[in-house]
């Protein structure tokens, strides 16, 4: 009788990193490798090269697309969020440049963000309701992950120490 492996080692080793596939992987690898022997043509790099010097004279014309008046409007709103959720302003107003310099909240809206990390991003004003988990019923529960299950043995009786029987002569 021929021997059968009696476990799926290939697909447990994938299953081991969800995400990860070695052969796509290894298949990608493959194909950027023989991309970077292929010569590319001639125009390629003219135009390349008249793209970046078309930029250079677009940003001299009109001058940088981001500015620092940008990051300061950026700054402004992120603070303004702050201000939101330690409640050190009132709703609806506006973070300024005073604000900006202002040492006094520091502290008491540091204290807000570290209660507040994790809750919701600062780009996102509501939460969504998130369904409530019921604990599991039972003191044995079968938990399937992908192929394999395994018991979760939710009875603390099950884990104290019993005494073992002697027999008796």
């Amino acid at each position: 009788m021929a021997w059968v492996p009696n476990s799926q080692f290939e697909d447990d080793l994938v299953d081991m990193e969800p995400d990860f596939n070695f052969v796509h992987g290894q298949m990608a690898y493959d194909i950027r490798k023989q991309g970077e022997l292929w010569p590319r043509p001639k125009s390629t790099y003219e135009y390349l090269k008249s793209r970046e010097k078309r930029n250079s004279e677009l940003e001299n014309l009109h001058g940088s697309r981001g500015g620092s008046g940008r990051d300061i409007r950026e700054s402004l709103q992120l603070m303004e969020n702050i201000q939101k959720i330690a409640g050190t302003r009132p709703l609806g107003e506006h973070a300024t440049m005073k604000d900006w310099e202002d040492d006094s909240t520091n502290e008491l809206e540091a204290l807000a963000m570290m209660r507040h990390f994790g809750m919701m991003s600062m780009a996102i004003d509501s939460l969504h309701v998130q369904p409530e988990v019921k604990p599991p019923e039972g003191p044995i529960q079968i938990i399937t992950n992908g192929r394999k299950q395994f018991p979760l043995i939710t009875d603390p009786e099950f884990f104290k120490p019993r005494k073992i029987p002697r027999k008796k002569n």
